[in-house]
């Protein structure tokens, strides 16, 4: 009995010694789980396909919500209702959200969920139509 007593006590006592070696600086993850900031960012080349019957841009906006934390972008594709198009809209999500990739350094991206379309009216009475999608990054 006292030879396992003693086997134990020396185990516990190794063990205290050991987790003496960890520091606090490297127990702590870089990244808070918790901290849900987002990053609103208005892309300069904003990829808005042209009406081939004017040749000027369609009236569109594109906005990304990015949280870097989660490596999650929301890209918003905003238009008036009457020009709004399902396939211009996923285009340029598309190509918006490859010059992301390629300035913040990720290698490929996924898709969380489906996008979403709806359609609203603004505070001046005016119809809009808005897509979402919903994206997670890769390095």
């Amino acid at each position: 009995m006292k030879k396992i007593f003693t086997i134990l006590v020396c185990m516990a006592t190794m063990s205290f010694v050991f987790a003496q070696d960890a520091t606090t600086e490297e127990l702590v993850n870089p990244k808070d789980p918790m901290d849900k900031t987002v990053q609103i960012i208005v892309p300069e080349n904003q990829r808005i396909t042209t009406n081939p019957e004017t040749g000027k841009p369609k009236p569109a906006s594109v906005k990304i919500e990015f949280m870097q934390n989660y490596d999650e972008v929301h890209v918003y594709y905003t238009c008036l209702d009457v020009a709004f198009d399902k396939g211009d809209a996923m285009v340029t999500i598309a190509d918006v959200l490859e010059d992301f990739k390629v300035q913040h350094d990720y290698k490929k991206y996924t898709y969380l969920k489906r996008d979403k379309t709806r359609h609203y009216k603004d505070e001046r009475g005016i119809k809009m139509a808005e897509m979402l999608s919903c994206v997670k990054f890769y390095r």
